[in-house]
């Protein structure tokens, strides 16, 4: 494993969540789910990047805890538009 394989994999696990906490964080405000979710769909792209640079120990465990918190901002905003928009 090259040094960049080992950047790209802590990069990538810690963008995946500072973008999923981010993207849950920014829900409840206005037009918060349009960033939201772009912001959750970056936390997953930066999640795959640490596990397919073979992230091990605790960044393969980062990865894959920004990849569900991403994961969830994305089921909080799909709520959100079913509710607000559809129902409302």
């Amino acid at each position: 494993m090259s040094t960049s394989d080992r950047l790209a994999a802590r990069l990538g696990s810690i963008l995946s969540v500072v973008l999923g906490v981010y993207g849950l964080a920014v829900m409840p405000i206005p037009f918060g789910v349009v960033a939201g979710s772009v912001a959750a769909l970056f936390g997953l792209a930066f999640g795959g990047v640490g596990l397919l640079a073979n992230a091990w120990g605790r960044w393969r465990t980062a990865a894959r805890a920004g990849i569900a918190i991403s994961g969830r901002a994305l089921v909080v905003a799909a709520a959100e538009v079913v509710v607000f928009i559809i129902l409302g």
